[in-house]
């Protein structure tokens, strides 16, 4: 007597089913639908109807990540970490983990316990490179690329800031208020305010802000506004990195000659152009990115990397220093 096997469906139409919030118009197009796939707990060979993509998995404990017929968003995260870049995959896990309306879909620990379990799966490697850069609690799309912004490694085109926390929450003594903090850094207590120009740009909004700002500086606390022209301006933006690398007392020096190519991809993803996958044969040009300092001197190698791989596509490139 055959054994019924149920299917569940996955990979990006799970997305969609947990609605997944600011997925499409930056790292997916407006409009895309995505193909119905299902994946089987089996480690049997099944027969495939052509046109229905079915996927088998005879890793022990991922069935415990379904619900309702649906791959639950943990291990949906590793199913789809082989379709994106890291840095696509690190802003799918902020939106994952964000807080829009009610109860955040899932948390940072829930992927990062699914990805140590199932040893093995396809997407682990990558989804857990990915989860060391996650936080819970960004409130906006715009507020996940400016973390990644200031949060990330030089090495994927960051400033480094590794102190930076998401949705902080800030409890005020004096006023008995409680505020939360966009992006905030414990050691020097700095609240950094993303401002979009359409919830702060209103009589209203104006007036709450400046009563929230007054609260927080009478209880020490350091305050610092991004408007969008900040992130979109290269020129502002290295203000911006050189500001608060001084409120914090970090010194930005790129030492990493990945940061070129790493930080232009996080520019397409800002651009909302990420879905349109940028070649690693395309130079990357000095227009292109913030003069930091240790820019000039890691540019140079770059750019003899650059050389060999369009030379040599198919090696691996290994970076060495002239002596």
């Amino acid at each position: 007597m055959a054994t019924y096997l149920r299917k569940y469906i996955c990979g990006k139409k799970a997305l969609d089913y947990w609605k997944v919030p600011n997925l499409r118009g930056v790292i997916e197009p407006e409009n895309v639908e995505f193909p119905l796939e299902h994946v089987i707990f089996t480690d049997r060979s099944l027969y495939r109807p052509q046109g229905i993509k079915i996927h088998t998995c005879r890793i022990k404990g991922a069935e415990q990540y379904t619900k309702k017929g649906v791959c639950s968003l943990p291990l949906v995260f590793m199913q789809v970490a082989p379709d994106y870049t890291i840095h696509e995959l690190i802003y799918l896990g902020l939106q994952i983990c964000s807080y829009q309306e009610g109860s955040p879909l899932c948390t940072v620990q829930d992927l990062y316990a699914c990805a140590k379990k199932l040893k093995g799966h396809r997407g682990r490697q990558k989804a857990l490179r990915a989860i060391r850069y996650l936080d819970n609690g960004s409130r906006s799309p715009m507020e996940s690329i400016l973390y990644m912004f200031l949060r990330l490694p030089n090495a994927l085109g960051g400033c480094a800031f590794t102190e930076i926390r998401l949705n902080q929450k800030l409890s005020l003594r004096k006023s008995k208020k409680t505020y939360y903090a966009d992006l905030y850094v414990p050691s020097c207590k700095l609240d950094i305010e993303y401002d979009s120009q359409t919830h702060h740009d209103n009589p209203t909004a104006y007036s709450s802000d400046s009563i929230r700002s007054a609260r927080l500086e009478d209880e020490g606390y350091q305050l610092l506004s991004v408007k969008p022209v900040q992130l979109y301006n290269l020129n502002h933006f290295e203000t911006l990195a050189k500001n608060i690398a001084r409120r914090i007392g970090k010194r930005i020096r790129i030492r990493a000659r990945k940061f070129f190519e790493s930080f232009v991809a996080l520019r397409d993803l800002l651009a909302k152009e990420s879905h349109h996958i940028r070649s690693r044969f395309k130079k990357t040009r000095t227009f292109e990115f913030p003069k930091f300092p240790g820019v000039l001197s890691m540019y140079p190698l770059y750019l003899d990397a650059w050389k060999r791989l369009s030379h040599y596509p198919n090696q691996t490139l290994v970076l060495t220093r002239a002596p």
